[in-house]
Parts: structure tokens; sequence; C-alpha cells
């Protein structure tokens, strides 16, 4: 399923964060999420700094950049088993994969700031 080069990338953000494993032994908040925002900024930050570089580098200069954020995305996900339920829900190394020019990296940097946003709206705290 293609996320980049979909006009609804936002609505599939909001998919993704709805379907994250909620944390029911929390008695204080049963509808809290494992993911920590703290977590999921860390790995928004990763691609923040690349979306700055796109708007002044050539997209062949960042390929080097986009394959070193598939390894960190990896490896966050082998640390965490709450990373690697948002990088499984959300196809975040699938959308890494549809990277193809500066435009598909920038909406991959949007889709990142939607899939943030959605967080912190359905009640994402750390």
């Amino acid at each position: 399923m293609a996320i980049l080069t979909d006009v609804n990338y936002v609505d599939k953000a909001e998919t993704a964060i709805l379907k994250l494993e909620r944390n029911t032994r929390n008695r204080k908040n049963p509808d809290a999420f494992f993911l920590t925002t703290s977590k999921l900024r860390n790995l928004l930050s990763l691609t923040s700094t690349l979306f700055d570089e796109s708007k002044v580098k050539e997209y062949d200069a960042l390929l080097d950049r986009i394959a070193y954020l598939r390894v960190q995305f990896v490896y966050q996900a082998g640390r965490e088993t709450a990373v690697k339920d948002l990088v499984e829900k959300a196809q975040i190394l699938e959308a890494l994969k549809e990277i193809k020019d500066r435009e598909t990296l920038q909406r991959f940097c949007r889709y990142m700031e939607a899939l943030v946003a959605y967080f912190k709206f359905y009640g994402g705290k750390d």
C-alpha cells in the first residue's frame, strides 16, 4: 500500500495512531499509549533535519542520510517494542522505501509530523 504517493497520507497517519497498542494495565489511564511522546519526538527530530536539508540540497546528496534514517528506525524499533509497534502500524519502513525524489522525501517528513500530531490529539503523553 502506497503511503507517500497517496494524497490521504494524513488519514493514514491517523489510522496508524488509532491502531497503536494501549497500556490497559495503567489504572490511572487505561487508554494510555505504550509509546511516549518523547520517543516519538526523537523519531521526528531525525526527519526534521532531513526536511530542512531537502530545501537547499540536491536529492542525490541526501541518499546516504535517507538510508541512515532507515537504519535508525530499525534500530529504535529493535530497542523498544512501543516504537516497533509504531513502525509496523504506520508502515514507516515501507514509506521510507517509497522515497524516490525531493517531493516524496518531504512528504515522508510531513507524514511523520502527522503521526506526532495525531498521537498528541488522541492523548499521547510522556
